[in-house]
């Protein structure tokens, strides 16, 4: 028989692929895009075949069979795994973590566990210290990576290894993941003719009439009418009266989305836009598209109608919402369009949902994908449309893992498949427009709010000496509001109650063992919390340090908003979105539904609630502090303010009613605020721009930020010496690339974790790559076990 290779990329944090051999019965399955289940070392994976080959390659001295292939088709074909390449390739990931982003959730990953042998067992006496410990873990069948933590610093491993050479212990591995089909027992009546002499069985015979009235039934219609009927049923299948069949069950995570109708007709501009979309739609190849409309014209509606034109074209489309909590609004309509056909994408859904999506998508039964940034890798075939709504925001940045930034991705994913890619907002990046002023994207604008509604009125209110959380003005404002029987969004960016706790005898703070930041303080749960690592200790009552009772909460968070506004109107119907709020799945939803019911008068927020969100009822925003992502040291602080801050205002007046924006800022002058008050999104671009030419940021320059991590912080200085040195030499003779830094990061210590980083700026994007890969590669040939290398390239619109 004939050989056959196949190159394969694990799901593992490795640069190469590796050579498999393809068993005999495999051989007519296996193909470029199929996911296989491989052994690596110990251990079992899932790796993707990215090609298949002959003869092994003559470096490759021994090669392992593929164990078994997983899916009925390839998830991925030639153009995607090209595209693959470059995520891989572009954002410093090994190859087998980028392709494991098609399927998240449903990797196949085996541990392995340890038991004790007949001989093990009768061990215990001779042993003692580290050997005694792990016969004694595996006395109860512990997982070999949870003793190795259990028992860190000590040589686990080794241990292991050889009390398995004496034959006192083995493991076996255990596969994991991949996710299960949910299957529901259906019952019937085998002959209805047939004489069931249940007289004796009351219960039987119960179970039996209603299956005779009803026909073939599932278990949870017959126990919702009969009870816990399910030794009954048993009872009737042994006898021959009923039988039993097992049925394939999806897991609809649409099931609790009502389906919405959008009954607006299009106006010119929106009609305008439709147009040039669906018309580069027809001709086919990449069509890049900044749909920039201002707060509450309808970028939805256009949204639908191209990807109601796609459909009917035959090709499929992906929708992309910046959070979670913003997918069932776009999923609502189109499940209306578009039954059945329309599957949900985002780590909010169980492992189950997941999985059953998945299988919808594989199968070729959804037309249009709706999620989070993850939404973008849904193995759709005959994909013809990307969107990616609030393009602008910062949460398609992928923190971890493969750290991707999902709107430049898709962009180049459209560029790679030659398909219309349409990002919207009405506060573009600075990067995304400047981009689209330069003719790289269409500039498609929007300028006036539907139904030729008024943008709301803005006010901005000078706090400098007034230490009130709610100015008069606003408390004025929200009185009017709910005296009207209108609702009001009050908007802050922090949670909790106040920023930390001090002592004000001896200026003691409490400060989080794990991070180098202070501890926030949650009042409703009655503790101090780190926001990094989620450590929490009770709320003291005495300061540790002097023994003093004087412990004051300064600053302001959410919480501390919500009993102010409660205290000053006690008869209103108080609602709080922010992480704290809406941590059980279907919590943000059920608070937005509440909203839009108008069973919450005020409902207070972080930024969850000023992004696309649709309340017709809101008349009345307030800010409460405009200045809390000002004050942050990042070039974009400013960006970020204008954006937070227009968006937040853009809940208001999208009724009936007009609208009416108050915002507390302590710089009231501050050109973010100035053309917020005036919604001029051109003037503030102008300013911006300006600014970010004369201090070499992007869109002028690309950056890249290296950071160095470890658990001790004189191990972090010196490899962030090191790599300062690399770079140095690797610098010789070049003007086109600039090095600042080693510095500690912002949060020096995140989970007790040191942090130092390294910015690297230059004006060519293959520049900047080709020197960070040179000085990453350089950094990593010296083997450091306790420090990371990190590599974060800046997001910016690629076109």
């Amino acid at each position: 028989m004939k050989e056959l290779y196949a190159d394969i990329a694990v799901e593992l944090p490795v640069d190469k692929t590796f050579c498999y051999s393809v068993p005999e019965g495999l051989k007519a399955q296996a193909e470029p895009g199929r996911r296989v289940l491989v052994g690596f070392g110990k251990r079992t994976v899932t790796g993707y075949i990215l090609g298949l080959l002959d003869k092994k390659p003559p470096e490759v001295k021994e090669v392992k069979p593929i164990l078994d292939i997983l899916d009925s088709a390839p998830v991925f074909d030639a153009r995607r795994l090209k595209f693959f390449r470059w995520l891989s390739q572009y954002y410093f990931a090994p190859i087998g973590e980028a392709l494991s982003l098609i399927c998240p959730g449903a990797s196949v990953k085996s541990k392995r566990r340890l038991f004790l042998t007949e001989a093990g067992k009768d061990a215990f006496s001779n042993k003692k210290g580290l050997e005694l410990e792990v016969l004694k873990a595996a006395e109860k069948g512990v997982f070999v990576p949870t003793l190795v933590k259990r028992l860190k610093h000590k040589p686990v491993c080794s241990t292991v290894e050889r009390l398995k050479k004496e034959g006192l212990i083995n493991e076996e591995a255990l596969l994991s993941g991949g996710g299960t089909k949910k299957t529901i027992d259906f019952f019937s009546v085998k002959d209805p003719d047939m004489e069931p002499g249940l007289k004796r069985s009351p219960i039987q015979a119960k179970v039996y009439r209603y299956l005779l009235e009803n026909g073939e039934s599932p278990m949870e219609d017959i126990r919702q009418r009969a009870g816990n009927v399910s030794e009954a049923l048993k009872r009737l299948c042994e006898k021959g009266l009923a039988i039993s069949s097992e049925r394939e069950a999806l897991r609809n995570p649409l099931s609790g989305i009502e389906p919405k109708e959008m009954a607006h007709r299009p106006n010119k501009e929106q009609e305008a836009a439709i147009g040039s979309i669906v018309s580069s739609l027809k001709k086919g190849g990449f069509s890049p598209f900044l749909l920039y409309g201002v707060t509450g014209s309808g970028k939805t509606l256009v949204y639908l109608k191209i990807l109601e034109e796609a459909i009917k074209s035959g090709k499929k489309a992906i929708i992309l919402a910046p959070e979670i909590a913003l997918t069932p609004w776009p999923a609502a309509y189109l499940a209306w369009k578009f039954p059945g056909r329309i599957a949900l994408w985002h780590s909010g859904l169980s492992v189950g949902e997941r999985y059953d999506e998945w299988e919808r998508v594989l199968r070729g039964d959804v037309d249009i994908v709706v999620g989070a940034r993850s939404a973008l890798f849904a193995p759709l075939k005959d994909l013809g449309l990307i969107i990616v709504d609030e393009e602008h925001e910062t949460s398609y940045k992928q923190e971890d893992g493969v750290r991707y930034n999902a709107r430049d991705s898709a962009l180049m994913f459209g560029q790679t498949l030659g398909i219309s890619v349409v990002l919207g907002s009405a506060t573009p990046s600075v990067e995304t427009f400047h981009n689209a002023k330069t003719g790289k994207i269409a500039l498609l604008s929007l300028t006036k709010r539907v139904e030729e509604r008024n943008l709301p009125k803005i006010e901005l209110l000078d706090m400098r000496g007034d230490k009130a959380i709610i100015s008069g003005k606003l408390r004025e404002e929200l009185s009017g509001t709910l005296h009207s029987g209108d609702q009001a969004l009050l908007f802050l960016n922090r949670r909790g109650f106040s920023n930390s706790i001090i002592c004000r005898d001896c200026g003691h703070s409490f400060k989080c063992l794990n991070c180098s930041v202070t501890l926030t303080m949650h009042r409703n749960e009655r503790v101090l919390k780190c926001h990094y690592c989620d450590l929490s200790i009770d709320i003291p009552s005495v300061c540790p340090e002097c023994k003093g009772f004087n412990l004051i909460a300064p600053g302001t968070g959410t919480e501390k908003v919500e009993d102010e506004v409660r205290a000053l109107f006690p008869k209103a119907k108080i609602g709080r979105m922010d992480r704290d709020t809406t941590r059980k799945k279907g919590s943000a939803k059920r608070i937005i539904d509440a909203v839009e019911e108008k069973k919450v008068d005020i409902l207070i927020g972080t930024q969850m609630i000023s992004k696309g969100h649709h309340f017709p009822g809101v008349s009345l925003v307030g800010v409460i502090s405009g200045d809390t992502s000002l004050n942050i040291p990042d070039f974009r602080s400013s960006e970020r303010t204008f954006q937070l801050i227009t968006q937040a205002a853009g809940r208001a007046g999208r009724g009936e009613v007009e609208g009416r924006v108050v915002i507390q800022t302590l710089n009231p002058t501050h050109y973010s605020f100035r053309c917020a008050f005036t919604h001029d999104y051109d003037s503030f671009f102008n300013e911006e721009i300006n600014i970010r030419k004369d201090a070499d940021y992007p869109p002028f320059l690309r950056l890249c930020n290296l950071r160095v991590e470890g658990l001790k912080e004189q191990s972090v200085i010196s490899a962030s010496k090191e790599l300062r040195e690399v770079a140095e030499r690797l610098l010789k003779g070049r003007e086109d690339i600039t090095v600042l830094g080693p510095a500690p990061a912002l949060v020096a210590r995140v989970k007790n974790r040191y942090r130092f980083q390294m910015l690297i700026k230059a004006r060519a994007h293959k520049a900047l790559h080709a020197f960070v890969k040179a000085l990453r590669d350089r950094f990593l040939e010296k083997k450091r076990s306790d420090i990371t290398l990190t590599v974060d390239m800046d997001p910016i619109t690629i076109a």
